[in-house]
């Protein structure tokens, strides 16, 4: 689920995959919107939100942010 670190913006982590299918915020934000607009229900596994915050707290910069924009999404 590193889309989520891509949404977060996490330091180190803002994109992934190739240049012909690159996932940034804007891309992650774009398609997470459009689902909600057609009224899907997201589910993040466990084991996604404890990776997710591992990388936050291997980032070299913006812990602090990174971790709040976690919590106000699982809230």
């Amino acid at each position: 689920m590193i889309f989520l670190c891509c949404w977060l913006q996490v330091p180190v982590k803002e994109t992934c995959g190739g240049e012909e299918n690159k996932w940034d915020y804007k891309h992650v934000d774009g398609l997470l919107m459009e689902e909600e607009r057609q009224g899907a229900t997201f589910v993040l596994p466990l084991a996604a939100i404890i990776e997710t915050g591992n990388h936050i707290a291997q980032a070299t910069k913006n812990h602090y942010e990174c971790a709040q924009e976690l919590v106000r999404i699982i809230g």
